[in-house]
């Protein structure tokens, strides 16, 4: 005859790995690090020197908007916007020579 065993629930510390972070919640590393550059941010002026910034830096500043912009835009698709953006003040090209991404290496060779 076969007796069922009951086998008991795993427990944490048996070699089962336990529950980890809570989702959405950061490393300890991580929130330490962005509590250190919001501090040096603070020192350096805040939103004046991001504004300076942008001007000196306007790729580095957009790459920088780029990865604090929520990815995922949640609303309603019913309604239509469309933003407009101005015209530049001076030459339109010397505008696009100025604020084009810039390659930042050589394509491959694409074979034919």
């Amino acid at each position: 005859m076969n007796k069922k065993t009951k086998k008991k629930p795993p427990r944490v510390g048996d070699g089962t790995p336990g529950p980890g972070r809570p989702k959405g919640s950061q490393n300890k590393l991580n929130a330490t690090v962005k509590m250190m550059v919001l501090e040096a941010l603070e020192k350096k002026g805040g939103a004046k020197y991001l504004a300076k910034m942008a001007d000196k830096h306007p790729q580095a500043f957009m790459t920088l908007l780029g990865k604090i912009i929520p990815t995922q835009v949640v609303g309603d698709m019913s309604y239509r916007y469309v933003a407009e953006m101005p015209p530049p003040e001076s030459d339109p090209d010397e505008w696009l020579k100025k604020y084009s991404p810039k390659p930042t290496h050589a394509a491959p060779a694409t074979r034919q």
